[in-house]
């Protein structure tokens, strides 16, 4: 479905999917993925959004793309959460990331959707090993998850000198792939 409205696209995707999202455009990217909980709130669905930036800035952002943050967050519906920095942990980038996708999900109530990455640098050789791994983990129990899950990658910070091996690994370890090529136009390619 090359060059389909993206946000078109993102309005007709049903539960369950695990999404892996790449963009060139942060700014066109959130538009893309507060649609996605946008449309998953309007169902009542929970939604959370996970994020190493500050959370404050996100629920702005949120609030200026029209979603009524205010009360979504009042009747927990939805949710913002702030990645913890994984390189701090002593047990590890992947045990620690483990545990932190644990502490989301169980947060959360399904149906739900969630935007965002668990490893917050993915420009290291270390940082996308230890997200591929959480993705090839995640894609084997999702199943059971009950909801949504939309990875976001930033394509200027995925490792540089393996970037396209690793793009075409992520490919393998989703349903669905959305690649944004700015001034609004992308692909989506079903990979299940």
């Amino acid at each position: 479905m090359a060059n389909q409205n993206l946000l078109k696209f993102i309005d007709t995707v049903e539960s369950p999917q695990h999404i892996a999202f790449f963009f060139n455009d942060p700014e066109y990217a959130r538009v893309l993925e507060f649609q996605f909980l946008k449309n998953g709130l309007k169902k009542g669905e929970q939604c959370m959004y996970a994020t190493d930036d500050d959370p404050f800035v996100i629920i702005s952002k949120m609030s200026h793309y029209g979603i009524n943050v205010e009360t979504y967050l009042k009747n927990n519906m939805l949710h913002v959460y702030q990645i913890p920095d994984p390189k701090n942990d002593p047990a590890g980038i992947v045990a620690s990331c483990k545990n932190t996708a644990k502490k989301i999900l169980s947060n959360l109530t399904p149906p739900f959707r969630v935007v965002g990455r668990i490893v917050p640098d993915v420009s290291t050789v270390e940082g996308i090993a230890a997200q591929l791994e959480i993705e090839q983990s995640t894609q084997e129990n999702f199943d059971s998850f009950e909801g949504m899950i939309m990875c976001r990658y930033d394509l200027s910070k995925i490792e540089p000198k393996g970037r396209k091996k690793w793009i075409q690994s992520l490919y393998e370890k989703h349903d669905i792939i959305i690649y944004e090529q700015g001034f609004e136009e992308g692909a989506v390619l079903s990979v299940r």
